[in-house]
């Protein structure tokens, strides 16, 4: 029998209830791949000539050194991905700077966009390909993480507003629990796109960087 929505009244009330900030957070991301897509399209022929030798060099060179240097970005990776999450809870927890959240998930939405999206353009059906074993892996836990712990950042902030809002102010104990449980997650699913990025992705790019 299939698993429904309605079959959990508590998770049924909290998607209910937080379907507005997860929309927000999503609609921000998607936004993002589509501008970091188009910009990628627009970009210069000679900036595209400068970064798609780049890439040409990057594929010559992956060899020797593949591991060192996947871990090193790998790890540089997650403190920057570490630091989008705890800026967003910051700023849910400030309240004022909750517009920020959805900036966030725009940029990060913007650079995975303009990544895949110069891949395509200039490799055609090998960017697809590349761009599958490049960005989706590590992609696949970071995503969620982002979007989880930036809703739970933003749904604070929503929480906050519509407390200051009522007659009768209700406990926001268990709301910022919630949002500490969820960056405490999101961290972990940090730690293993770490993992991936460092030791896995580099053996699907080599593997496709003998036939490029």
């Amino acid at each position: 029998m299939p698993l429904q929505l309605g079959s959990n009244p508590v998770l049924g009330d909290y998607m209910r209830k937080h379907m507005p900030t997860y929309a927000i957070v999503i609609v921000m991301l998607l936004m993002g791949v589509i501008f970091g897509a188009l910009a990628a399209k627009i970009l210069p022929e000679s900036q595209k000539s400068v970064l798609a030798q780049d890439l040409t060099g990057f594929f010559r060179g992956f060899g020797e050194t593949m591991q060192e240097s996947a871990v090193s970005a790998s790890r540089q990776g997650f403190y920057s991905n570490l630091k989008t999450v705890f800026i967003g809870w910051l700023l849910g927890l400030s309240v004022i700077g909750a517009p920020g959240i959805g900036i966030l998930m725009f940029l990060r939405g913007f650079i995975i966009g303009f990544t895949v999206g110069f891949l395509v353009i200039q490799m055609a059906a090998r960017g697809v390909l590349l761009a599958i074993v490049s960005v989706l892996p590590q992609n696949i836990f970071i995503i969620p993480a982002l979007i989880f712990s930036c809703e739970s950042s933003l749904a604070f902030a929503a929480s906050m507003i519509e407390d200051r809002l009522r007659s009768k102010r209700a406990p926001l104990y268990p709301q910022f629990l919630l949002s500490c449980v969820t960056i405490i997650g999101a961290v972990a699913l940090l730690g293993i796109a770490f993992v991936v990025e460092g030791f896995i992705t580099p053996v699907f790019i080599e593997l496709v960087s003998r036939y490029m």
